[in-house]
């Protein structure tokens, strides 16, 4: 275990519930984590679980501040240990002074002894069930209550909590879990540990959201008008084709659980060419089965965002866990070469915000949007502020939705026929939906002419002015893009300066709050839109920068590849993790440390 860098003014508190699957503990944790968000503090939450079916050992951890918070970090404040595995694979987590509650019915106090420097709580979660008339299911409700218990946090919020989860049940099943939690908090309230950090709600309470990175998309792609929805379940999107089955009515969206992500593809392709806004998401498994589909529309010119949620591979890989190494594969993905635009949000906030903002550079480009993620993003919750549903515009781009075609004639030819893939300078041509009186199209998978016909697309000069033609959107793509973010001070006062993308963004912010707190200046580049590559940005912020570091999950530096490729440049100091888990902000605090000294000592 790394030193915890927090220090011992700290405001923020990390606690981990433990248990076999099927005790429900990310349900229980969410659950705990609504009741500080209610309270106005923020959280961050981790869940990590085996790619089991069924069985195994489950671990849930949230952090909570009156702080805003960027990331979870690896010390321990209180552990719930719900069996004796829990034990065994994370007291050695616990910080010193942390507490350990615990059923001395499932642990064995024995096991305890050599953490001496701990507040061991005993709590009969099972007793606590039976005598409040639960089932046994409830346990991990006591354990909740418990917790509250011990950090004096008042229990009305997790009352209110679990009001408001059962009351679609039965009568009777919330107040049963009310009485369980009350129970779980009377023992732990008697216990006498007396532990370092007490929460207390604010005041007044601020209101927050408590999303996921698929929720903040799913958020992102309704308010953008999202038409249609087609997905295959794989880890991590499938949360996504849950949360859009469960909007799809009330927000008018079509939405297809489909027989495969071959078909979920080519689905998004047909709903674009009839003029819906259509998204699919998948995991990178999922997207090598696109990749045929994701061509074609390349080469019809179609508006469609696909989701890409990473996990490691390859092959099956391991799919409940983390990594950022499908940031080439998207790029190059599929036969030939056609223009892309690759988005990676690094946090929810971003997830909403570069989600809509896909669907118009989709539409004002008619080519496709990746949105890469990964595990750490869709599945894990932190607490943000409502998302500016105020900002979102729609920007359909050159497109005609009624007729007749003659009015437009920069989409016509000399003669006044419509011309689909009509040769424009900025690459991108007149769409007309089907329909349009005199629009009459062809679109299909072939090279093509303007009108669209496959045949003569095979003449040398009709296949590279259609070449030339998209390709030249990657230019006008450069002037609409999300530009890179700054954070901390500019490179050339930094001590050191770090370029991140995706979700490497949460855990070096939270490093740069404890390097700045000792003095060490830091500035970060975070690369949002990741294709077309922002080489001017990226380059003036290594040329002014004293060192450099590069901090990406993946084993091979894709990013890094990437900037000496676009920008012929080097990184001083690249860092990389490809184990399943995600950084740590410790492991970034160490590292930058660890080089700062480095360089002093020369």
């Amino acid at each position: 275990m790394l030193a915890d860098p927090r220090g011992p003014d700290r405001q923020d508190l990390q606690i981990k519930i433990g248990g076999e699957a099927g005790y429900g503990i990310k349900a229980a944790g969410q659950t705990l984590a609504r009741c500080f968000v209610h309270g106005g503090l923020h959280t961050f939450d981790l869940t990590e679980y085996p790619s089991l079916i069924r069985g195994g050992h489950n671990a849930y951890q949230v952090r909570v501040s009156p702080d805003e918070l960027y990331s979870h970090v690896l010390p321990v404040d209180v552990l719930v240990a719900l069996n004796q595995e829990t034990v065994t694979r994370h007291l050695d987590e616990l910080v010193g002074g942390g507490a350990l509650l615990f059923d001395p019915e499932n642990v064995d106090e024995g096991s305890l002894s050599a953490r001496t420097d701990i507040c061991a709580v005993a709590v009969p979660f099972d007793e606590v069930v039976k005598e409040a008339g639960g089932l046994p299911v409830m346990r991990n409700v006591a354990a909740l209550g418990a917790v509250l218990g011990l950090l004096g946090y008042p229990l009305s919020y997790l009352e209110d909590s679990l009001r408001a989860q059962f009351a679609r049940k039965a009568p009777g099943i919330a107040e049963q879990n009310v009485a369980v939690a009350a129970g779980g908090y009377e023992r732990a309230s008697r216990a006498g540990c007396t532990f370092p950090v007490r929460l207390s709600p604010l005041p007044d309470p601020p209101k927050r959201l408590l999303v996921d990175g698929n929720e903040a998309i799913g958020v992102g792609a309704l308010a953008a008008g999202l038409g249609m929805y087609c997905a295959y379940p794989m880890t991590p999107a499938s949360s996504l084709l849950h949360f859009m089955a469960a909007h799809e009515q009330d927000a008018g969206v079509v939405v297809k659980h489909t027989e495969d992500e071959i078909a979920a593809m080519n689905m998004v392709v047909g709903a674009a060419f009839g003029g819906a806004r259509a998204m699919c998401a998948t995991a990178g498994g999922g997207f090598s089965l696109m990749v045929e589909g994701f061509g074609l529309a390349g080469a019809s010119e179609s508006a469609v965002v696909v989701g890409v949620f990473t996990r490691p591979g390859p092959a099956t890989g391991m799919p409940t866990w983390t990594e950022q190494s499908d940031l080439r594969f998207v790029m190059h993905a599929a036969q030939g070469e056609f223009p892309r635009v690759v988005l990676a949000p690094g946090d929810r906030t971003d997830a909403f915000e570069l989600t809509w903002k896909a669907f118009n550079l989709a539409d004002q480009l008619q080519t496709p949007v990746v949105i890469l993620g990964d595990t750490y993003l869709s599945d894990n919750r932190e607490s943000v502020e409502p998302f500016d549903l105020a900002a979102v515009t729609v920007d359909r781009g050159k497109l005609v939705t009624d007729g007749p075609i003659s009015a437009h004639p920069e989409a016509l030819a000399a003669d006044g026929t419509y011309l689909r893939y009509k040769l424009a300078p900025d690459g991108v041509s007149t769409r007309a939906l089907p329909g349009v009186e005199g629009a009459l199209q062809v679109v299909n998978s072939y090279e093509h002419d303007e009108y669209g016909f496959g045949a003569q697309g095979e003449a040398a000069a009709t296949r590279t002015a259609q070449m030339d033609k998209r390709m030249s959107k990657l230019k006008l793509a450069g002037s609409l893009v999300p530009p890179p973010a700054l954070f901390g001070v500019p490179p050339s006062e930094a001590d050191i300066s770090i370029i991140v993308f995706g979700t490497t963004k949460g855990p070096v912010r939270s490093a740069m709050q404890w390097l700045e707190r000792e003095g060490t200046k830091v500035a970060m580049l975070q690369v949002v839109t990741v294709w077309p590559f922002p080489a001017d940005r990226v380059s003036e912020f290594i040329d002014t920068s004293k060192r450099t570091m590069l901090v990406e999950g993946n084993h091979d530096g894709q990013l890094e590849g990437l900037i000496r490729q676009e920008c012929m440049r080097s990184i001083d100091w690249p860092v990389h993790r490809y184990d399943g888990r995600p950084f740590s902000p410790e492991q970034i605090y160490h590292t930058v440390k660890g080089v700062l000294c480095s360089d002093c000592a020369k």
